[in-house]
């Protein structure tokens, strides 16, 4: 968690200002990283623009890519994440309007302006919330695994044939 960025979100809006880089994920807070992954040396690459929408309300869009190592809930091995997220945050000046706007538009993602904002914790937000909830190859190649799901009994079996008989 060393060296994190901050920004002047007034003046990072007004100027259109842009940030890229890399972060690795053992940079980022324990709350990212204590998720299921198997190398928190991987990075993620973002870009942060700011602007000024129709509204003239000011707004960051973040976008982050990047391939995460998660484990497998299935078969415990690795598995990779392709994290592909594109979000678009209009800062709002107070709470009553920011509930205003929340809810004419049920997709806006809106926060608080503060005067300083962490860039890493804008990244840390994202990841989390574009992380699956349980993790697993399209294709598990656990072949053990497989073997015991198939050669279990199906437990309806027995009803069916009560129904039949009945």
């Amino acid at each position: 968690m060393l060296n994190r960025i901050l920004i002047d979100s007034q003046a990072f809006t007004a100027k259109q200002e842009t940030l890229q880089g890399n972060v690795s994920l053992n940079q980022l807070d324990e709350r990212v990283w204590t998720h299921d992954f198997t190398d928190l040396s991987s990075s993620v690459a973002y870009t942060l623009t700011g602007g000024i929408d129709k509204w003239q309300r000011p707004y960051l869009t973040l976008t982050l890519s990047g391939c995460l190592p998660l484990q497998c809930q299935r078969c415990m091995q690795p598995t990779e994440f392709a994290l592909n997220e594109n979000v678009r945050i209009v800062l709002f000046e107070n709470e009553e309007t920011l509930d205003e706007a929340m809810l004419a538009d049920e997709d806006l993602e809106g926060m608080l302006q503060e005067p300083e904002i962490d860039v890493f914790s804008l990244i840390e937000d994202q990841i989390l919330m574009a992380l699956p909830f349980s993790p697993k190859h399209e294709q598990c190649g656990n072949a053990q695994l497989e073997a015991n799901n198939q050669s279990k009994p199906n437990p309806f079996a027995a009803l069916a044939g009560l129904k039949k008989s009945g």
